[in-house]
């Protein structure tokens, strides 16, 4: 926050780069799977406190938080192979164990490690990989859902924060009639930040 005229604005946590992975799914009749959640960490300790992820959710920690051949193979475990599972369970008797699945990745390393591969064809699902550099005109989930879901976020980290300066001003006109702009500072710690964009996603 700055006075009425600045010529330039600091932004507060502009170089703060924290970061989780979030993994979405879709089937083609237009399910959305459970996600997975990737924290930066090396145990548990560093997942949210006092969050109630669904108890179907997948969320686990990575030294760098990003996702690799470990994590995708807990998430087809987890999450993938339960929801073929019982779309098949669903399916006439005489075709549910020969009906193999199609699942759609990117190119990325981890999507094709040779453990997962054999994870997948072992649950009668064939992979299908997106050409490097036509995620924006092949990948459904990038022409579909991730762009929804992260403009969702955006609009609850953007009412979030304005009710916290909008409650720091009032705070300073109630306590001092002034407002100092310099004292206005939304705290971001990650102790307290992470549990609160955590139950956005769970919303």
């Amino acid at each position: 926050m700055e006075k009425e005229g600045t010529q330039q604005i600091s932004i507060s946590g502009l170089d703060d780069k924290r970061q989780i992975t979030l993994l979405l799914a879709v089937s083609m009749s237009g399910d959305l799977l459970s996600p997975q959640l990737i924290y930066p960490g090396k145990t548990d300790c560093c997942l949210p406190k006092g969050v109630d992820f669904p108890s179907t959710w997948d969320v686990t920690c990575t030294e760098t938080h990003w996702s690799n051949e470990d994590t995708m193979i807990q998430f087809v475990n987890n999450v993938i192979v339960p929801y073929v599972d019982e779309i098949r369970d669903s399916m006439p008797l005489n075709n549910s164990t020969t009906q193999k699945a199609i699942a759609i990745f990117d190119v990325f390393k981890a999507h094709r490690g040779e453990r997962l591969l054999d994870l997948l064809k072992a649950n009668d699902i064939v992979p299908l990989f997106v050409p490097a550099a036509c995620t924006d005109r092949l990948q459904p989930l990038h022409l579909s859902v991730n762009r929804e879901y992260k403009e969702q976020l955006k609009s609850h980290f953007h009412d979030w924060y304005s009710a916290e300066v909008i409650h720091q001003i009032n705070e300073q006109e109630d306590s001092t009639g002034e407002i100092a702009p310099d004292n206005v500072v939304v705290n971001m710690r990650t102790s307290i930040f992470k549990p609160i964009h955590a139950n956005w996603i769970v919303s």
